[in-house]
């Protein structure tokens, strides 16, 4: 048992005030990276949920390349209405809860065997919040390439579903103890997708919402209805992802398909420079600064 602290009330406060921006400074030179294969590993933890027990597989969780690889398979064949296979990364230090509340925006690397939407939720220490799936969340439209998404935190915000249950960015960024990067639903089938550097990154207030570009993304219509049930760590939004090609078809019913393994193909070399990640705050993030907007169809925020 941790002994009492008997420094004085002014040494506290005094204390906690210095070490907050150390923290973020800590965090934002390497919340996530990947370039230890070892510690890479030791800092993420799979993430796999299905309505019905079955319909989710984690096949490969690895190092490559400096890029965290998550392969798995989303299915329906025993019936799930939601599923969702990913990954929950702590600090590469080990070291959490940080305080992040200085922070302005989450820069992190995705890319995926096909163009998919990745959520993105920023998660604290509370067991039901996380259960629920109730912490703040984006949708991250994802390509083949490996990009740096410069995401701002404003836009973050958990499930409109949730109610009085969901945690606020302001409240999360209190205590951040993981990043979770999770695929949903669809398109069913193997799921590939790579995760590189993550930091919170001091910058500028970005707007959470902005008018859409005439190359907005274009999305499947929605199905008229989406069952209400959505209990377990990754519960659906009221419809699903938009209907994208997969990278092969699905395997007979009963069976989910496996991941490609050392057949994959690895995603596009990035073209920002690793220099861009250096210790210490910035001014502003280096990488695609993203739109976002508030989408009715999925009750989250897309990004792309």
């Amino acid at each position: 048992m941790r002994r009492p602290s008997r420094r004085s009330p002014i040494l506290g406060c005094l204390v906690a005030a210095l070490a907050a921006p150390a923290a973020l400074q800590a965090a934002q030179g390497g919340w996530a990276r990947f370039d230890d294969a070892t510690r890479g590993l030791a800092a993420a933890r799979a993430v796999t949920a299905s309505e019905v027990p079955g319909d989710a597989a984690i096949a490969s969780l690895d190092v490559d390349a400096g890029l965290l690889f998550i392969g798995g398979a989303l299915g329906a064949e025993h019936g799930s209405r939601w599923s969702t296979v990913g990954v929950e990364i702590a600090p590469v230090d080990g070291e959490g809860p940080i305080d992040l509340r200085e922070a302005g925006a989450l820069r992190i690397r995705l890319a995926s065997a096909v163009p998919r939407l990745l959520r993105v939720r920023v998660k604290g220490g509370d067991r039901q919040t996380s259960m629920a799936g109730c912490y703040p969340v984006v949708l991250q439209q994802v390509s083949a390439d490996a990009v740096d998404y410069t995401i701002p935190l404003a836009a973050f915000a958990p499930p409109s579903w949730c109610g009085t249950r969901g945690a606020s960015i302001g409240q999360t960024l209190r205590a951040v103890e993981r990043v979770e990067i999770t695929a949903n639903d669809t398109p069913a089938g193997p799921v590939e997708f790579w995760v590189g550097p993550i930091d919170f990154v001091v910058e500028e207030q970005v707007a959470a919402s902005a008018p859409a570009p005439a190359s907005a993304p274009a999305l499947a219509p929605a199905p008229a209805s989406f069952p209400a049930a959505r209990n377990g760590a990754n519960a659906p939004s009221s419809a699903a992802a938009p209907r994208l090609p997969v990278a092969a078809p699905a395997s007979a019913a009963g069976a989910l398909p496996a991941a490609s393994g050392a057949a994959r193909r690895r995603p596009s070399p990035i073209a920002v420079p690793a220099s861009a990640f250096t210790p210490g705050l910035v001014a502003s993030a280096p990488g695609k600064r993203v739109i976002c907007e508030r989408n009715p169809r999925y009750e989250l925020v897309l990004c792309y």
